[in-house]
């Protein structure tokens, strides 16, 4: 089955104060301006208290419509949670900055400036002086401001050039300023050299670090409209002139630390913190890239997660780009295939249905099924891929050898119903809500569809005939480190306005399964790397994981020769620090076809460095001193 192509999806959320609302002051009766012979005392008295409810009444209302549009119009403006609202900004809003974990930054903005004139209000004889006025001071070449002026002689306005550098539009500035310093009280400054040139502080969009996550940053294009990543998620948050924190635990700028707080709040007043650390980011993009060129894949992606928060540590894709350069870039590279790609994940998705059937009752890890070397389910055989029959096996060695008619018998002791549910759990089928523009939710046909038939529980049950997405991949495993605990997956540690912060609380999405039973799984994920993925081990420490080789679908079948290459684990294995995915997108098959020998062994390195940078000890000295 090949599943349906899904489209990106996308949303912001924005909108415009509410219009300033007005309380007309009631007509007065003309009953109550009575007086003489029918005036009464209490009758008077009566009215005055009426009155007075009516105008605190009326006050009260006033303050609080007051209270909606001046301080929290957006939540009560009916469209802030719309997904077609946007915020839209001009070429000169500026936008937040955004730092990674320990305050290093990511994305700001670098002002130059833009040069404007009034030609209609310029003698024509002046055109050379100012011409060479403004050479010397900005660098404008004379040429180029003698050619705008002639060319709009009568315009009331001009652009005599832009991207001016900083310091070139701060002389002009200064020299403009003198003029007027030194120019006579009584003097028409418009008459001035320089009184009919204009200086705009132009904001743009600037990447330090490069390519470094830069399809998780997303970037401003020229008119400083958001493209994907995260600049896209937060359009509504971080222009200056975006909305402020929403409700939630408001934390003053100080919970930060002084690294953090370094670039924060920048001159818009907000920003953003990543979970994103720096040095793991690098570390996965170098071995990425090494990776895919070594094996020779077409592309591949690696996440890092911490497992018992859903903090993203890393998040990398190769062929990548500078964002400072975008216009340079091949487009195909902007797109974030962590979360906007999905594909058929093969054997890693046998570490589910296994799972599933632990959690259920329906298997232990020391169950044993027999392989004749095919199995029939719902008219359809299926096969091992090395098309050969290992026997007596229990469902940890099936899972450590990766055998496809085991896993369908396990799946079948689950049942459809059983497995789907599962399946769900786990989080395939819908969107991990992580903040990150362009997320698709994969694909699951389940039991009731017209898709779907027996058949596909048997090629589901190993990764094949149901797509999937790497983040949705990697939280799933995730779970199953963090003792059955599914957390939502996020990139932003806190928004910061002004002096307020709100820090992302992780959020626990499902118990999916119980202590007992992850524990188990734990277990037998370490055996598959001891035993099946051995090229994933990594010395010193207990790894678990699990390798998958996926043919990948077409409208005309399965293409046979290239395949997607995988693998999901994490180190330690008693105490995870760290969860991750790496997969490689048609490595050649000359170098090698199989995961456990190209993506196992890159999962080894990464892993490796890893533990360097976080500081985790090797298990002998750490389980020993009882860290």
């Amino acid at each position: 089955m090949t599943p349906s192509p899904m489209m990106n999806q996308s949303s912001a959320a924005g909108g415009k104060p509410p219009a300033a609302s007005s309380i007309g002051t009631p007509a007065t009766d003309p009953k109550t301006e009575q007086s003489g012979p029918g005036f009464s005392l209490a009758r008077s008295i009566r009215l005055q208290v009426v009155i007075a409810v009516i105008v605190l009444l009326g006050g009260l209302l006033v303050l609080r419509l007051l209270d909606m549009q001046l301080r929290t119009w957006s939540e009560y403006d009916p469209n802030a949670n719309s997904i077609d609202a946007r915020y839209t900004v001009d070429d000169s809003t500026p936008w937040g900055v955004i730092v990674d974990r320990d305050g290093v930054l990511l994305a700001g903005d670098r002002f130059t400036y833009r040069v404007t004139a009034t030609p209609k209000h310029i003698e024509r004889e002046n055109w050379a002086a100012l011409s060479e006025q403004l050479a010397r001071l900005a660098g404008i070449p004379a040429e180029q401001v003698w050619n705008r002026l002639a060319a709009n002689p009568d315009a009331a306005y001009v652009v005599l050039a832009s991207n001016v550098s900083f310091p070139m539009g701060r002389a002009l500035i200064d020299a403009k300023q003198e003029e007027i310093d030194n120019a006579d009280s009584s003097q028409d400054l418009s008459l001035l050299p320089l009184g009919n040139v204009f200086v705009h502080a132009q904001p743009r969009r600037f990447y330090p670090q490069a390519s470094l996550a830069s399809q998780v940053l997303g970037f401003l294009n020229a008119e400083r409209k958001p493209v994907l990543g995260l600049e896209r998620y937060y359009t509504s948050f971080l222009p200056s002139n975006g909305v402020g924190l929403p409700r939630g635990n408001i934390s003053p700028r100080t919970v930060l630390s002084p690294q953090q707080r370094k670039f924060l709040p920048s001159g818009s007043e907000k920003g953003l913190v990543l979970t994103i650390d720096r040095t793991i980011q690098w570390i996965i993009e170098e071995e990425l890239a090494d990776g895919v060129q070594f094996y020779g894949a077409e592309s591949g992606s690696v996440i890092v997660m911490e497992p018992t928060t859903g903090a993203i540590l890393g998040m990398a894709n190769y062929p990548t780009f500078d964002a400072n350069q975008y216009e340079d870039a091949d487009p195909a590279s902007f797109t974030n295939s962590t979360v906007s790609a999905q594909y058929e994940p093969g054997s890693i998705f046998k570490v589910i249905t296994v799972a599933g059937a632990v959690d259920a009752g329906a298997v232990e890890s020391t169950t044993i099924f027999t392989d004749t070397g095919t199995i029939v389910i719902g008219q359809r055989t299926i096969q091992n891929s090395g098309r050969n029959a290992m026997g007596q096996l229990m469902v940890a060695d099936a899972l450590a050898q990766s055998n496809n008619v085991v896993t369908v018998q396990v799946a079948e002791a689950l049942g459809s119903e059983k497995f789907y549910e599962y399946v769900a759990r786990f989080g395939f089928g819908a969107d991990t809500n992580i903040d990150l523009a362009g997320e698709v939710s994969g694909l699951v046909n389940v039991p009731g569809s017209l898709a779907w038939s027996l058949s596909d529980l048997g090629t589901n049950s190993f990764g094949q005939g149901i797509a999937v997405t790497p983040i949705q991949m990697v939280s799933a495993v995730g779970a199953i480190a963090n003792q059955g605990k599914l957390m939502r997956p996020y990139v932003v540690q806190a928004r910061v306005h002004g002096d307020s912060v709100l820090l992302t609380q992780p959020t626990l999405a499902q118990q999916v399964i119980s202590p007992a039973s992850a524990e188990e799984m734990v277990e037998m994920m370490v055996h598959v790397v001891e035993t099946g993925n051995r090229a994933a081990k990594v010395s010193g420490y207990s790894v678990g994981g699990k390798s998958g080789t996926a043919d990948i679908a077409t409208a005309e079948g399965y293409v046979l020769d290239r395949t997607i290459a995988s693998f999901v684990g994490f180190a330690p294995a008693d105490a995870p620090r760290f969860v991750m995915l790496v997969k490689l997108d048609k490595p050649d098959p000359e170098i090698s076809r199989w995961a456990s020998n190209s993506a196992g062994p890159i999962f080894s390195r990464i892993s490796k460095r890893l533990l360097d940078h976080l500081n985790v000890p090797p298990d002998d000295v750490r389980l020993a001193s009882g860290k």
